[in-house]
């Protein structure tokens, strides 16, 4: 009897196993139709005829809410597919279809929880998070800026080998680091337009710190609004500037970023940070958020750490 599960499990069609709030609500509007406009080996980008987005990953990917997890070799589609819905699937020109029914729907809520914890308490996890990504840090990538992070911080010397483009974003961070501990979100945002864009890729480098940036500032606000930790700053004007600067998919990613939504792995990081509890595992977060992208996580924890100098400038020196 279990060799003959076994084998039905083989012969079953490929199918959608979790979907991201933002892709289950696009996939159920009526008339839905896209086009594939990426097709990589972990990630297919497909985008709406209304101009929406939404991503299909494979089973081991991070939940994200415009994402669909699935079990299809996504190797089987190519750019330039037509999909659409019918009959319950999720159907692709090529003759493909995803199975469309009993699927969980992944949504992490911007909620802050009932009980934040104390400031020193957060202060002492924003320092271990930045020591965890220290010891840890590899790769080319804008985590080559941590060691600035510090008051005392001295610039890194980077090999010959890096990027120049790497090595002019690591600058503009090192250049934003004195007006991040002031929290000043207004000229922090002016300072990242330097760095929207910049870097290879689907989501340059530059997108993805500042990401992580405003992702963290958002947080910290809606959990600490009495602090005032990151004041003034014109997001909505910030991302319609930006709009032109980078590519379309990375702006996307940007807003929901912005808006303080995104992989599981930053929600996780997010709400531990801030969550009264006696736990908190920096190195297991920095290995979490790390392994987002080939250099994507790299590039958001690093951004997520700016946004979270604010609090160790203010609180350190109390």
């Amino acid at each position: 009897m279990a060799a003959i599960s076994r084998m039905a499990d083989i012969s079953a069609p490929p199918s959608i196993r979790q979907i991201g709030v933002k892709a289950q609500r696009y996939l159920t509007s009526p008339g839905f139709s896209g086009r594939v406009i990426v097709a990589g080996r972990s990630t297919v980008f497909i985008t709406i005829d209304d101009g929406e987005l939404l991503a299909g990953c494979p089973m081991d990917a991070q939940p994200h809410p415009r994402s669909f997890l699935t079990d299809l070799d996504l190797s089987s589609l190519q750019e330039g597919l037509r999909t659409w819905i019918e009959d319950g699937e999720l159907r692709f020109s090529n003759g493909i279809s995803l199975t469309w029914g009993e699927n969980d729907i992944w949504y992490r809520p911007s909620a802050v929880p009932p009980c934040v914890a104390p400031l020193p308490v957060l202060l002492s996890r924003a320092s271990e998070l930045l020591e965890a990504a220290l010891n840890d840090h590899a790769g080319e990538n804008l985590g080559l800026a941590l060691p600035l992070f510090g008051h005392d911080g001295q610039a890194p010397i980077l090999e010959e080998s890096v990027s120049p483009l790497i090595i002019a974003g690591v600058q503009t961070v090192h250049e934003s680091l004195p007006v991040c501990r002031l929290g000043d979100l207004e000229l922090v945002l002016q300072l990242s337009e330097l760095l929207i864009g910049l870097g290879p890729g689907l989501t340059p480098s530059g997108d993805d710190f500042v990401g992580g940036l405003m992702f963290m500032a958002r947080h910290l606000k809606a959990a600490y609004p009495q602090e005032d930790w990151w004041r003034g700053g014109n997001v909505q004007g910030f991302l319609a500037r930006s709009e032109a600067m980078t590519s379309r998919i990375s702006h996307v990613l940007l807003t929901d970023l912005a808006d303080g939504q995104s992989h599981e792995s930053l929600h996780d990081l997010a709400e531990a940070l801030v969550v009264d509890s006696n736990h908190f595992d920096a190195a297991f977060h920095v290995r979490r958020v790390t392994a987002i992208g080939h250099s994507s996580g790299w590039d958001m924890l690093t951004g997520v750490l700016a946004g979270l100098l604010p609090v160790i400038n203010r609180v350190s020196r109390s």
